[in-house]
């Protein structure tokens, strides 16, 4: 996946300008300038949410999982396999 990053410390979603010519960084909680160069931190205004993104990776996941249990379930046929066996002793 193609990630752009922020070039200026003015164009990262962390920033909020203070006053004419500052800033502040809300990673580093502290004071900056707009037209810094941006730290390895910084994220682009629109870019999602990490904590939706693994969200998103779980659910998905999740419903994989279901849908391979599903699979291995409906294989299993109570008369044929290891249970015949048991199946022909009780008849």
């Amino acid at each position: 996946m193609k990630t752009s990053f922020a070039s200026t410390c003015r164009y990262c979603r962390h920033y909020t300008p203070e006053g004419r010519r500052g800033g502040l960084c809300q990673q580093l909680s502290a004071p900056v300038q707009g037209g810094w160069a941006a730290c390895s931190l910084a994220l682009p205004p629109f870019a999602p949410c990490w904590e939706e993104m693994e969200e998103l990776v779980l659910l998905k996941q999740a419903a994989l999982l279901e849908s391979a249990i599903a699979a291995k379930i409906s294989d299993l046929n109570p008369i044929e396999g290891p249970w015949s066996a048991l199946a022909e002793i009780s008849a």
